[in-house]
């Protein structure tokens, strides 16, 4: 996932189908908030340790 990354749908391997609502920091230090919907909420994950498909 690059920085092309906006509001858009994605997969996690434990949370599930999200979508993306907020995108910060740069290279390595690149966070993402995904909202998981009802039951797990909104979740910050860094994108280098995080399973996160782009959809």
């Amino acid at each position: 996932m690059g920085s092309e990354m906006c509001i858009r749908d994605s997969n996690h391997d434990t949370f599930g189908l999200g979508q993306v609502v907020a995108v910060a920091g740069a290279g390595d230090n690149r966070e993402v908030s995904i909202d998981f919907g009802e039951g797990t909420g909104t979740k910050r994950l860094l994108l280098r340790y995080a399973p996160v498909e782009k959809l």
